[in-house]
């Protein structure tokens, strides 16, 4: 019964708009259409506007980003594109979710762990195209939660990220009593929305990212990444298991990982008091 009103949420959920669609589906590669397309979309300037403010937190570098071609050379082609489909996701899950109280929360986390990923991915040897798409799946990654609560109707809940110590454990619970899991519903609702495959992946796997020794790797940066900005004055998150072996997986030691957490804490300290000023 409630398997059948998670699918219901998912399957009501509406498709991003036309132009939108065809440029995810076609993100490989630009072609003069996409290029037309992504000219269009600087049109519209709420979309616009949200695009670049999220560009400039997540990505670095891009503060004086106006116009599509600077944001192409900033982000990335393809990351651009999945991060235009953030955009556009952003308005549906506004309208769609609006009856979760407490919906700012979930965005409020998403930004905190894509921050994260990003300040992860810098810190490994990976391709900037790969970089840029992991940090748009930190915007996304927990978007199958809200269908959950919705389906449950748990709308005047909190809209909380997962605490770090369980981060193994509550995908098991939800399967146990809802035959389904926030990750997987949240890969389905990006597979409805065309985000790439490498995106959808790793909203499946950011609890799992080890599976009898198949390795998610966009799945253990966002797993990661919920240590990363967690509070750990004991040094419990690193002497976990389930942390140590992500990464050794991600071939990143523990210095690196207590930079990156120097980093992250340096990161929010100045976002806070640029917002108080």
């Amino acid at each position: 019964m409630l398997r059948h009103k998670i699918t219901n949420v998912v399957d009501n959920l509406p498709f991003l708009p036309e132009h939108i669609d065809r440029l995810l589906q076609s993100a490989i590669k630009p072609t003069k259409d996409n290029i037309e397309i992504l000219h269009k979309v600087s049109r519209d300037a709420g979309v616009w506007t949200s695009l670049l403010d999220m560009a400039k937190a997540y990505y670095g570098d891009c503060n004086n980003v106006k116009t599509v071609e600077e944001a192409i050379h900033c982000v990335g082609f393809e990351p651009l594109l999945q991060l235009i489909g953030v955009a556009y996701a952003r308005k549906a899950i506004e309208e769609e979710f609006a009856s979760l109280k407490y919906l700012n929360e979930y965005f409020d986390h998403s930004e905190d762990i894509s921050i994260c990923c990003s300040i992860i991915s810098r810190s490994l040897n990976i391709s900037q195209n790969d970089r840029q798409t992991y940090t748009a799946a930190g915007l996304i990654h927990d978007i199958g939660r809200l269908a959950l609560m919705v389906a449950t109707n748990r709308t005047s809940a909190h809209v909380l990220g997962t605490l770090w110590d369980k981060m193994a454990s509550v995908v098991y619970e939800e399967k146990a009593n809802l035959s389904t899991d926030h990750c997987e519903v949240g890969r389905l609702i990006c597979q409805k929305w065309n985000f790439s495959p490498v995106i959808q992946e790793a909203v499946a796997r950011h609890h799992s990212p080890v599976i009898d020794g198949d390795f998610s790797f966009g799945g253990a940066i966002i797993f990661l990444s919920h240590f990363l900005s967690a509070s750990d004055p004991s040094g419990d998150i690193i002497s976990t298991l389930s942390s140590a072996e992500i990464l050794e997986n991600l071939k990143m030691t523990s210095d690196n990982f207590i930079k990156a957490r120097e980093t992250y804490k340096s990161r929010v300290q100045g976002g806070l008091e640029r917002k108080r000023n």
